[in-house]
């Protein structure tokens, strides 16, 4: 194929350079271009990223209040895999069925940081059926769709799993307790705020009683993290009887702040413009959400779209002071206020530091926004 490819790239030089009559070594050069050119194409292949291929239908594991994307899409790469654990669906009736659309699944991709360039999203809507009623057998076609890898799918195992509130975990005297103190401990959650995801394969380990072995727990990944990798020894007459790895998703139950209807860029929030639900979210979203407090009175930093869960890096603190404008500066001293105008060295919102500059002075000093063009310096302290 290559000297085949030599061959035509020759001819084709050599008939045109023959034509327009050039020089003989200006000849070759420009063969050599055309070759390299044409031997290139050959060896062009289109990059293909990681991919997201949304299923028709599954159905919903028992307990599950929240919809993971591990479990309505298969997912073929390593940064396919990462998003596994991204919640892309609220459960409000158990019992109902829940449609979820592609326009749902990239919003939640994007909320958690999905790079678009390296991941591909394909399909359409995924029906998730509720966990139908375990004293019977449903119909082949509405058989529960297991998360376990199959023959010819891509991506890790993944066994079924449980979620439980933690709440009811702490107080148990087996590893399963002992886990669920470690994680909210960790975390600095309230439990009732918790909800923990094991794995069903650990689930007879999970449940040895603390007065059998005494359990030493090694945390692999950080506690913050959305798999919680752990490694257990199990002790007993001074020697480790068994060694286990165990996987552990948290989710917290979080106060996230929705925009009631879109809101462009640029525009200060009020209360108004807000509303406030709770949602079950792994420790990654749930700390990068805005709180209501957080949001009123700052400035959007991006297009908000209505009922679209609100980051802190949506917003920002609206700048009263920039560099170069002129502040009035109060200086406290004792009971005694002097009241001077200086330049801004730096700008900042309320209650910033930010440096200051009297007016035909070099040396610079500090003071805190109270106001647009205002500042405090208090000596006094």
């Amino acid at each position: 194929m290559k000297d085949q490819v030599i061959q035509i790239g020759s001819q084709l030089v050599g008939h045109h350079v023959s034509r327009a009559g050039l020089p003989g070594r200006l000849t070759h050069r420009v063969a050599a271009i055309v070759l390299v050119t044409v031997a290139g194409v050959g060896l062009i292949r289109p990059a293909i990223g990681d991919e997201v291929a949304l299923r028709s239908s599954v159905r919903l594991p028992g307990g599950a209040t929240v919809v993971h994307l591990a479990g309505i899409a298969t997912l073929a790469g390593p940064h396919a895999e990462r998003c596994a654990d991204t919640i892309v669906g609220q459960v409000g009736d158990p019992t109902q069925v829940l449609e979820i659309s592609i326009g749902q699944v990239r919003q939640a991709l994007t909320e958690a940081g999905v790079h678009w360039g390296k991941v591909q999203l394909s399909g359409r809507k995924v029906i998730v059926r509720p966990q139908g009623p375990t004293n019977t057998s449903p119909p082949l076609a509405m058989a529960p769709a297991s998360i376990t890898k199959s023959a010819g799918q891509h991506g890790p195992e993944r066994s079924l799993a449980t979620e439980e509130p933690a709440q009811d975990l702490i107080e148990l005297p087996t590893l399963r307790g002992a886990v669920a103190r470690l994680i909210a401990q960790g975390l600095h959650t309230d439990p009732s705020d918790l909800r923990l995801i094991f794995d069903d394969d650990d689930a007879a380990f999970l449940s040895t009683r603390e007065e059998v072995f005494r359990f030493e727990i090694q945390p692999l990944s950080s506690l913050g993290s959305n798999r919680i990798e752990l490694n257990v020894r199990a002790w007993s007459a001074d020697r480790v009887q068994q060694t286990q790895s165990l996987t552990v998703r948290p989710i917290i139950r979080t106060n996230v702040v929705l925009p009631r209807y879109d809101i462009d860029r640029g525009v200060q929030l009020s209360a108004e413009d807000l509303s406030v639900e709770d949602r079950w979210l792994p420790p990654s979203q749930s700390s990068a959400m805005s709180t209501l407090v957080q949001a009123v009175g700052r400035v959007t930093t991006t297009r908000l779209r209505a009922g679209r869960m609100l980051r802190a890096k949506d917003v920002k603190r609206e700048v009263l002071i920039e560099r170069g404008d002129r502040v009035m500066v109060r200086c406290l001293v004792g009971g005694v206020v002097i009241s001077l105008e200086a330049e801004a060295r730096s700008g900042g919102a309320e209650n910033d530091r930010i440096e200051l500059r009297k007016l035909g002075e070099r040396d610079t000093f500090f003071g805190i926004v109270t106001g647009p063009g205002a500042a405090i310096v208090d000596l006094s302290r």
